[in-house]
């Protein structure tokens, strides 16, 4: 069991409800959130280069299926990252890739 409190931020991949589109099981939303405001701000940052021709797109293809900053990640990096990893097909986190740090 994993309990989050301040300074934590979440990223996640989830599948889209996208009612009458013909590709609805292709789409997907991505979710950003945090317990605080300054965890949002760090997460989101991050996801920039400095060097402006290597930024991306946030969160686009940099990140595994979800992610959980703790509140080292500001000064850290990916080493304050306390949760991280994909899910399988049937939307269910994958044991064999993912790592808690709880």
């Amino acid at each position: 069991l994993c309990v989050f409190g301040r300074g934590h931020g979440a990223v996640s991949i989830a599948p889209a409800a996208a009612e009458g589109a013909a590709n609805a099981a292709a789409m997907l939303d991505l979710v950003v959130t945090a317990t605080d405001e300054q965890a949002l701000i760090d997460l989101v940052s991050f996801s920039f280069a400095t060097n402006q021709p290597h930024t991306r797109a946030p969160m686009s293809n940099m990140l595994p299926d979800f992610l959980v900053a703790g509140p080292e990640f500001r000064w850290r990096g990916y080493g304050g990252v306390v949760a991280a990893g994909y899910f399988d097909a049937d939307w269910q986190i994958a044991p064999n890739s993912a790592y808690f740090q709880c």
